[in-house]
């Protein structure tokens, strides 16, 4: 098969970049002639003939849409990428540009969502398109990594942008509810702190005495040091599409604890057995912290089945089997199924 897959701008660094360039170094790893496309290269996804054009995002496809692709007798069939949420695409203050999005998810054949939570809610955007469910994965290795070494560990990592979505302020806050009482443990925030988001933050922990308790790693592109000497992972974010940090927590045998405003946590975190899912306030969220932080051994337990579970679920070879399904299924039978 020759496949396009296209997203208009690869430097970026976040997590969708990542799992784009994975996608198509997968898919190519299976033998098929993949290009991965950026915005410079557009003019040759148009002018070359595909069998399948995967855009990744609003971005792009409403970029082919613009061009007028999807009117083209000799187009390839289309499968577009989420990354995110469906109803994170629109902006209330850009009305023409969320028309522009609704026309061009209803132009494609299939959509690809990550969880089946965002179904429904893609319908109601675009009732065209089959619709099909395939996660992300990560590499999860067979054993866990430092897994009998992790019992002393009192520190508490996110790693995530500073952003208001990524909702940092959440952990500080339902943090500070408990640092009296276990005096011994730290949260690293991890990520790029020159934001003007950031800067709330770092007001925020000053404001509540947590200087020295709560600190700000900034941006690490290795996070192996601290997924190995973190005794869980927070993810208090409320807009993501398939959160790769509590992939990448199972792969070091970390649970996590996130909240039931975020749809997506769920296809991960089965709550009380691989982790923990709270209510989105701060004080559920504090007591959600405080379960796991005065039990080292329930840390453990749902660290071993969060890697169990997606090693089982979202390995490498079951989503990418997914996937050229998907493509094999249309390119074979003239639909897909």
């Amino acid at each position: 098969m020759r496949i396009a897959v296209y997203k208009d701008n690869l430097s970026t660094g976040r997590g969708a970049d990542r799992a784009v360039m994975n996608f198509a170094e997968a898919i190519k790893g299976r033998g098929h002639d993949v290009s991965l496309l950026d915005k410079n290269e557009f003019s040759r996804l148009l002018s070359e003939q595909w069998d399948i054009v995967v855009p990744t995002g609003s971005n792009e496809v409403v970029d082919l849409d613009r061009v007028g692709y999807f009117d083209r007798k000799d187009r390839a069939r289309v499968i577009l990428q989420l990354h995110l949420e469906p109803k994170g695409f629109f902006k209330w203050k850009h009305p023409i540009r969320n028309f522009r999005i609704r026309r061009a998810f209803n132009k494609v054949d299939v959509t690809q969502v990550l969880c089946k939570a965002y179904e429904a809610a893609y319908h109601k955007i675009a009732p065209r398109p089959k619709l099909v469910t395939i996660g992300n994965f990560t590499d999860i290795a067979a054993t866990v990594v430092q897994r009998e070494n992790r019992l002393d560990s009192r520190l508490i990592i996110y790693p995530a942008a500073l952003q208001h979505v990524k909702n940092q302020e959440m952990l500080i806050k339902a943090f500070a509810r408990l640092a009296d009482d276990y005096p011994n443990w730290r949260v690293h925030i991890i990520g790029v702190d020159t934001t003007k988001y950031a800067r709330v933050c770092k007001r925020l922990v000053k404001r509540l005495g947590l200087e020295g308790r709560v600190i700000f790693t900034g941006f690490k592109k290795d996070l192996s040091d601290e997924y190995g000497k973190a005794a869980f992972v927070a993810f208090p974010s409320y807009l993501e599409g398939f959160p790769l940090t509590l992939l990448e927590a199972a792969h070091w045998g970390l649970c996590a604890i996130s909240h039931t405003a975020l749809p997506s946590a769920a296809s991960v975190i089965v709550n009380g057995e691989t982790g923990v899912l709270t209510k989105p306030s701060v004080s559920a969220y504090a007591e959600g912290l405080r379960y796991l932080m005065q039990d080292a051994a329930v840390c453990r337990r749902l660290g071993a089945n969060a890697h169990d579970f997606c090693a089982r679920e979202y390995s490498r070879q079951k989503i990418v089997d997914a996937w050229i399904a998907l493509f094999e299924s249309y390119l074979n039978n003239g639909v897909f199924e």
